[in-house]
């Protein structure tokens, strides 16, 4: 079975899902088509070097091309912050403009990927508050991981 999608209700023509990380090895190129079949264009894993390698996800990329989804990498350390907030902003509000549905994924679907999609629901014009709410509903758990990344989402700028 696929990894689920939780796509999050957005105001906007910005269509945005959250995911666990996808089952690699032979059921890579499934998740993948499951993701094209779903509508997303663009992936967005958080993932680090060293859990790329773990998780036999080196050719998530690769995959990900060959069924016409844009992937982009912007690793974050498990449970906690993006090193660089400007440079994290940028990046979302890049993605987010890119016109295309996105799915983010980090390990479990539950910290990095919600700092992510509430980076770009906020770029979006989305209040933090509102975005950790309504990532918090898709999700269908408390979100994020730690109260560190709380705190970096509410301090977010629209």
């Amino acid at each position: 079975m696929p990894s689920t999608l939780y796509w999050i209700d957005t105001p906007d023509s910005l269509r945005l899902a959250i995911m666990a990380r996808p089952r690699a090895d032979d059921w890579l190129e499934d998740e993948i088509a499951h993701w094209r079949d779903s509508g997303v264009g663009i992936v967005v894993s958080l993932l680090e070097d060293e859990e790329v390698e773990a998780l036999a996800l080196q050719r998530e990329a690769g995959l990900c091309a060959d069924s016409g989804i844009a992937f982009h990498r912007f690793p974050i350390p498990d449970r906690g912050l993006p090193d660089d907030t400007g440079q994290a902003v940028r990046f979302a509000a890049e993605i987010a403009s890119a016109g295309k549905p996105i799915a983010i994924h980090c390990r479990a679907g539950i910290g990095r990927s919600s700092l992510m999609a509430a980076a770009m629901l906020v770029a979006d014009g989305m209040d933090p508050v509102a975005a950790l709410t309504a990532i918090e509903s898709a999700r269908g758990l408390s979100i994020p991981d730690t109260e560190a990344q709380r705190a970096w989402v509410l301090a977010l700028e629209r």
